[in-house]
């Protein structure tokens, strides 16, 4: 985007967080209307479900999971193909690579993954313990895998695997906690500073974020206010953890999902993960029209315009294998889809997420998810944010006359586990 662009936007918008000139303005120059690569195969995954009988805390009846199931390898293989895409080479190192601005990756680059495990708990889905039970529609070690071994044969197989690190706020306490190890994910011991991190030679790190510990916010962490024009606490002061910003860049790993508040979930609203108070962009009366609140609609933009400008995502990574098209984020109707999906502009990437889910939508016969103000006849919220992100502060473009999508169902399994070998700085991939 030209920086003209930016000038006359941010002179007549509201909510506008300030416009800093920083190592951002690379992600927003190089990620509007960028290309969504949608990459299908019926055969990445599946999923056994029946009628639920409880309702969640929306009124909607829980599908019940019966059982599912991952193809590690033809998932990996989709991540590999979509990166490859995007970026028109042909080897997987140099497309993620071709992600960076110049200078980057280089040995010392830190990149962090932004999962999302904001899914159910026993209060929202009596149907489902997945403390004990994989989520379709959780964050998967395949896709995470993919991601991390990719990036390793980035510098012809020399990029650090220790640069690398998977960042998420969770629950230290309930059912909640056990959901990376369900999920594929190694065991995390908390440290003495009450930290759950974890770093060793040859892996990469783990920082699961724990929201009430005071060393995850040092008092030079980076702050922002999700709702400048609001007064009071309703502006929604905002301070970043250091689990975020410590990265040079972030990858943004999204799941599909209709959202109770914002109408989905996506891209922009993964970032309410990244911060310390983003109840206070909508309090408990999230579903209120008369909130004093600003709502979610108003405040998913600035947060991911703030939290790039500190640590630039540079793809936006959608996993749509399973979708919840109802009663979301935390649980509700389940569809398989297997579709992944990537894009560097955080508006388009949700928009066609918004797209999938209204096709489930209208496959069921339900009322589609608009990107206009209010709400659907049925009363579910629609995905307003989207219009504010394109229109007011400029991020992405709605359009999806970029979309370019590729199916390889038919495509025998090739993807091969990289060799990996020593050399100063760990275990890195062989070219």
């Amino acid at each position: 985007m030209k920086r003209r662009k930016f000038v006359k936007a941010t002179a007549g918008s509201i909510l506008l967080a300030p416009f800093i000139i920083s190592r951002s303005t690379f992600g927003y120059a190089n990620s509007y209307a960028s290309p969504v690569i949608s990459v299908l195969d019926q055969l990445a995954a599946g999923i056994n479900i029946r009628p639920g009988i409880s309702p969640n805390s929306d009124d909607v009846i829980v599908d019940k999971v019966l059982s599912s199931h991952v193809n590690h390898v033809r998932v990996m293989q989709m991540v590999d193909t979509a990166v490859m895409k995007i970026s028109g080479q042909t080897a997987v190192g140099k497309a993620w690579e071709s992600l960076f601005p110049a200078g980057h990756p280089n040995v010392n680059t830190k990149i962090g993954i932004k999962l999302n495990f904001s899914y159910g708990d026993r209060r929202n889905d009596t149907e489902n313990d997945w403390s004990k039970n994989h989520c379709p529609f959780g964050p998967k070690a395949a896709i995470t895998n993919a991601i991390i071994t990719g990036l390793t044969q980035m510098l012809d197989g020399t990029f650090p695997v220790e640069n690398i690190t998977l960042i998420e706020s969770m629950y230290s306490y309930g059912l909640r906690k056990y959901y990376p190890l369900i999920q594929g994910y190694r065991s995390v011991l908390r440290q003495p500073n009450g930290m759950f991190k974890d770093t060793r030679q040859g892996a990469n790190g783990i920082h699961w974020i724990h929201p009430r510990n005071p060393v995850e916010l040092p008092p030079d962490a980076p702050k922002f206010v999700a709702a400048p024009d609001y007064s009071g606490k309703y502006q929604a002061p905002q301070r970043i953890y250091r689990a975020v910003y410590e990265n040079d860049f972030l990858i943004n790993y999204i799941i599909a999902k209709d959202h109770r508040a914002a109408g989905i979930t996506g891209a922009m609203k993964n970032n309410y993960g990244c911060t310390d108070n983003p109840m206070g962009t909508h309090g408990s009366q999230w579903n209120d029209d008369d909130s004093p609140y600003a709502g979610t609609r108003l405040c998913v933009p600035v947060f991911y315009k703030n939290i790039n400008r500190e640590a630039p995502y540079v793809l936006n990574v959608l996993d749509a294998l399973s979708t919840v098209y109802e009663g979301g984020p935390m649980s509700g109707k389940v569809y398989q889809t297997n579709r992944i999906a990537v894009s560097k502009d955080p508006v388009a990437i949700d928009t066609y997420q918004l797209q999938l889910i209204n096709e489930v939508r209208g496959q069921k016969g339900l009322p589609l998810i608009d990107s206009v103000d209010g709400r659907t006849p049925d009363g579910h919220p629609n995905a307003s944010f989207l219009h504010i992100a394109a229109d007011r502060h400029q991020l992405g473009s709605m359009s999806l006359e970029n979309l370019r999508s590729y199916d390889i169902s038919s495509v025998r399994k090739t993807w091969k586990f990289p060799l990996f070998r020593k050399n100063n700085h760990g275990l890195v991939a062989c070219s």
